[in-house]
């Protein structure tokens, strides 16, 4: 292996690595001041008011709507479908398996650190659909962000075109923001909530992006389909196994 590969290969991982490292941190520091009590009130509630002061007939049908996406029963199922085309299509099944488990760590880690954190909701008064639980991190938002960015990463594996990619990135990108927004809009989180949940979501994410690095670099990470067309053009009667 030459010098360049080398480096190329240990480089892979390594901003991934760094990412989650500092979302990581930043979601330690979070956590402590949730657990110190006040200290994030002021932001959190000028959020809320910012919200509440906006709120409009048109937006709440829409808003609601966005937020039910986000806890719908379909959305793993989805990251499992297109795993499965992954398979179709490359003979890999790890792509598909590596999400559903980033996906499925997440939301059970997001459920933990609720349990620990049990932050309150806001007051009830301000609820615009009924919930449960703590409010640190948010649920639907993590759930929306697992979602969107696992997708996102299969997909990139499925379509070749670079537009094509950064758009359905964006598209989920969106999407996920949404949701977290209208959690706040319906006053059921605090922003905070929703900061933690995206960087707990990120360091999931990132922590898929070190895997398919390290596979990447072992070789793991390669289209199996060409390889089988080999092997099947090698099995023709008219062709020669190779010296």
């Amino acid at each position: 292996m030459s010098a360049g590969r080398s480096g190329g290969a240990r480089a892979g991982p390594l901003r991934p690595g760094l990412a989650s490292l500092v979302l990581v941190s930043a979601l330690v520091v979070l956590v402590g001041l949730e657990l110190a009590g006040e200290v994030l009130g002021g932001p959190d509630s000028a959020v809320l008011s910012w919200m509440l002061d906006h709120r409009g007939d048109r937006l709440t049908p829409v808003a609601i709507a966005v937020t039910n996406t986000g806890a719908s029963p379909l959305l793993f199922p989805l990251v499992a479908v297109t795993g499965l085309v992954i398979r179709w299509r490359t003979g890999l099944w790890w792509p598909g398996l590596a999400a559903l488990g980033v996906g499925l760590a997440g939301v059970l880690s997001r459920l933990g650190l609720s349990i620990v954190v049990r932050d309150a909701r806001p007051s009830r008064v301000d609820w615009l659909v009924p919930v449960g639980g703590f409010s640190f991190p948010s649920g639907h938002a993590a759930t929306s962000a697992l979602v969107a960015g696992t997708l996102a990463w299969l997909l990139g594996r499925l379509v070749p075109w670079r537009p094509a990619r950064v758009a359905i990135a964006a598209g989920l990108g969106v999407w996920a923001l949404l949701v977290a927004l209208s959690r706040l809009y319906l006053g059921v989180h605090w922003v905070s909530d929703v900061v933690g949940s995206w960087l707990l979501a990120g360091t999931w994410l990132a922590g898929l992006l070190v895997l398919a690095g390290r596979r990447r670099a072992a070789g793991w990470g390669v289209d199996a389909q060409p390889a089988r067309r080999r092997q099947t053009a090698w099995n023709r009667p008219d062709s020669a196994p190779p010296d």
